[in-house]
């Protein structure tokens, strides 16, 4: 492949010189357009890591597989403008994609025996149970507290499960999309994934270990229904997942396969998959396990905070315990109020005397009982407890589920500030609830009476709705504040709330009739206060989870930018600017751009090879300049014709430049030839045809390309410019040498024209009477004005180095020129 490239290089560039500079112009634009592609990704990859975008790893994985396949295509083009020339681009690139194939691969997780295990064995870890199981199995292990009899289907079952029915090359491509910031498009590809799920095969050896562990119950008077709790890895840890999650109660045999598959579908729910990239967690970091649970006919059902979050900062904060009638599944989703029983916080707690009245559900003795295991579970996990409970028929208490309590978030993106920032003439809208979430926040409410409307909540809304909904985690990132009718500091929303330092009242009972859509309010949840107003000094930002900075998702993009982003080669001109030194993408996209850039400003010498086809431009010139069409920028309306009028060649940079040679300012002296009086003086001491193109300058045009090399009197310059519609690639490269005055007079006008270039924004280099000037990156009519700028200078300071003899007549010329054509410069 290489060899026949090179041949074709070298047959066009021999023997067809006037197609191979079309064939490297063509190179050349598709250099440009893949080039853009690579900055595109790039910055794609550095604003997830900066701005702290809530994306799926898989997003990660395909943008960098699609970089490394642009930056690969991008040297290839660079390659075929000059072979050989640049072969060890790829070698550097290869090393590149080694090294982040290892970081942006994620092995995936083992799916070899165990598929089960039973609650209560020894030596479980996360990895293989979940978070939840685990906690359970140690409670199991450790306490020896009540709980439902049950057994683990293992991590290891779901991902066989996911290699027996083919899905993580499917997952990745539609987790790669999900944006959590847009509901409609997250449930849609939410819909698509657990429907993969859900219509997936259990494999029979997952099948036949559930049965056999099912039969045993049987064989044990233990007929069922069942309950099954999700246990995700990473569930019930830092990160709670509280009610992210899928259980399903009363489960009948026939079912069990059924609802296995759904609680696993239930790990990519809209909100599980939202609070997941909130928390910046892959998905391979939060496999599924599943606990098979009996069903305990429950009578009152519940959670219990070991410190209570409202009254943490109190001295003698106390211990609370939240009960309802019926299953504690209604307090935890937010649809009950609970009776509440305070507590001191003593391996023999004592009840307090406030609290809600009557109590219905619970006895203080039974409350007393749940304070004394809530304080061992506390002791044992080394710090305070959310935990789940229920009572059945007879008495007997059980614990369902122990995590972390989630008390408040410290971490610096979190919206908690002081009361004092509130106007003290704020009228109160409301007042009344309970502090589910602590914390100061102002926006605009958004009143929301069905979970269907969550695709319309704007961003920084207050939220005010009927209940603390845990669907309301899939919008969490937009949310300001939360008020709510009903719910309770117990609910799952609340605790997710705390961890992402997102104030809400619970239990305001005039939310809804008083808060109305559009209105500007200020929600202290601390004091359970929604005032009319606004906060100037309070910067409005959306909640954010504070494990997310130290979530091994940032911790891997850091790892991966450290070879995409930094750019080491800066100075085109530097003896460092080299293959060799390319040590990041950035370095190759760089590189193979400025020397992209390089191979079209050397396209053609001096001689002009290349030309034969050129005709002369009909113009009102006072030198004579040939024209060469790349890519049909002359009407086909001058075909045929030896020379070409302006006004047929469709070339922006092209009219800019001649504009400005052909300005009013500019004289061109009566009766002198301007041409190459240096090859005219070296091929026949003036004895030939003054138009011949030997002598002239010309131009090489595309409709927004300009390849151009004036040659008037004993200096030489070579102007290369592109100007579209993408500022990015946008750029004028120049270059200017010679003069026909002696060396010192020649430097005066390379100091002239490098004090004006500077002063219009161009990057300036000189060497001696070698002028080599860069204006890139802006927008094209920026670009244009400054083309008109380039073609003046060149008319205005023509035979300078002949006249110009000390530095205050530069300084002279240089303010006059800047004072009559500021207008060319006015545009930055």
């Amino acid at each position: 492949m290489k060899f026949n490239q090179l041949f074709r290089y070298w047959l066009l560039q021999i023997f067809l010189p006037g197609r191979f500079l079309r064939y490297k112009y063509r190179l050349f634009q598709e250099l440009l357009h893949r080039d853009q592609r690579c900055l595109e990704l790039l910055t794609a990859l550095e604003e997830i890591l900066h701005k702290q975008k809530s994306v799926d790893w898989a997003r990660i994985e395909k943008l960098v597989r699609e970089l490394i396949t642009a930056t690969r295509n991008l040297i290839r083009s660079l390659a075929a403008m000059h072979p050989t020339a640049y072969d060890q681009l790829e070698e550097q690139l290869g090393f590149l994609n080694a090294v982040l194939d290892g970081i942006v691969t994620l092995p995936e997780n083992d799916s070899t025996p165990p598929y089960t295990v039973s609650l209560g064995m020894p030596g479980l870890e996360p990895a293989l149970v979940g978070g939840k199981a685990h906690a359970l199995n140690r409670i199991a292990l450790e306490a020896g507290l009540p709980m439902p009899e049950g057994f683990i289907i293992t991590t290891k079952a779901f991902q066989l499960f996911l290699q027996h029915n083919r899905l993580r090359p499917r997952l990745n491509e539609l987790l790669a999309e999900v944006d959590p910031q847009n509901w409609e498009q997250l449930t849609q590809l939410s819909e698509k994934i657990m429907s993969l799920v859900e219509n997936g095969e259990v494999p029979a050896v997952v099948g036949e270990e559930i049965a056999c562990r099912v039969e045993e119950y049987h064989r044990r008077g233990l007929d069922g229904p069942w309950c099954l709790r999700s246990s995700a890895l990473s569930e019930d840890g830092e990160a709670s997942f509280a009610g992210q999650y899928l259980s399903v109660l009363q489960v009948a045999d026939q079912d069990i396969l059924t609802v296995y598959k759904g609680v696993l579908a239930s790990k990519y729910s809209p909100r599980a998959l939202a609070y997941r990239l909130h928390c910046g967690l892959a998905d391979q970091d939060t496999p599924m396990a599943v606990i098979f649970l009996e069903m305990i006919d429950a009578v009152t059902g519940g959670v219990m905070y070991t410190q209570t979050p409202e009254l943490v900062h109190e001295a003698d904060a106390p211990l609370a315990v939240y009960a309802v009638c019926g299953l504690g599944r209604q307090l935890v989703d937010g649809r009950a109020e609970p009776e509440i029983f305070y507590l001191t916080r003593e391996a023999a707690p004592r009840p307090l005397e406030f609290g809600n009245e009557p109590r219905s559900c619970l006895s203080s003795a039974t409350a007393v009982l749940l304070a004394q295991w809530g304080m061992m579970l506390e002791t044992m996990f080394g710090r305070p407890q959310d935990i789940e409970w229920c009572q059945d028929k007879v008495g007997n208490c059980y614990i369902l589920q122990s995590r972390p309590l989630k008390i408040e978030s410290s971490h610096p993106g979190a919206t908690v500030t002081g009361k004092e920032l509130i106007p003290p003439d704020s009228p109160i809208l409301l007042e009344g609830g309970v502090t589910a979430s602590s914390g100061v926040a102002a926006g605009e409410v958004y009143v929301i009476r069905n979970e269907t409307d969550l695709g319309r909540v704007p961003e920084g809304a207050v939220l005010a709705a009927p209940i603390l909904s845990p669907s309301f985690v899939g919008i969490i990132g937009r949310l300001r504040a939360v008020v709510a009718h009903s719910g309770s500091q117990a609910s799952h929303f609340a605790s997710v709330a705390r961890e992402f330092g997102l104030p809400v009242i619970a239990g305001a009972s005039e939310a809804i009739k008083r808060l109305a859509s559009g209105m500007s309010v200020i929600v202290d949840a601390d004091h359970c206060r929604v005032y009319q107003g606004s906060i100037a000094t309070l910067t409005p930002r959306p909640a954010t989870p504070f494990t997310s900075r130290q979530s091994p998702f940032f911790s891997r993009l850091h790892r991966i930018m450290k070879f995409i982003s930094p750019l080491r080669l800066i100075d085109p001109t530097s003896p460092d600017f080299a293959p060799q030194n390319c040590q990041s993408i950035h370095d190759l996209v760089r590189f193979a751009h400025e020397k992209g850039m390089a191979e079209m400003f050397f396209l053609t010498g001096r001689s002009g090879r290349g030309l034969g086809r050129a005709r002369r431009l009909d113009a009102a010139l006072p030198f004579t300049l040939y024209v060469l069409d790349l890519d049909e920028s002359i009407s086909p309306a001058a075909k045929g014709r030896k020379s070409v009028a302006l006004e047929f060649i469709a070339s922006r940079p092209l009219h800019a430049c001649l504009q400005g040679l052909t300005h009013p300012e500019v004289v061109w002296r009566q009766g002198l030839v301007y041409l190459d009086w240096e090859e005219l003086d070296r091929v026949s001491a003036g004895i030939v045809n003054l138009k011949s193109a030997a002598l002239a300058s010309y131009a090489l045009v595309g409709r927004h390309y300009l390849h151009l090399v004036l040659r008037f009197g004993y200096h030489f310059a070579v102007l290369d410019c592109l100007c579209g519609g993408n500022p990015e690639a946008n750029y004028i490269a120049f270059r200017f040498k010679g003069g026909g005055g002696n060396y010192e007079n020649r430097l005066l006008r390379v100091q002239l024209i490098q004090e004006v270039l500077t002063w219009a924004g161009f990057k300036v280099i000189t060497e001696g009477d070698l002028l080599e000037a860069r204006f890139e990156r802006r927008h094209a009519e920026t670009v244009l004005s400054r083309l008109t700028l380039l073609g003046i200078l060149q008319g205005k300071t023509q035979l300078l180095d002949i006249s110009l003899n000390d530095d205050d007549q530069v300084v002279a010329l240089v303010s006059s020129l800047k004072e009559k054509f500021a207008d060319y410069v006015g545009d930055g």
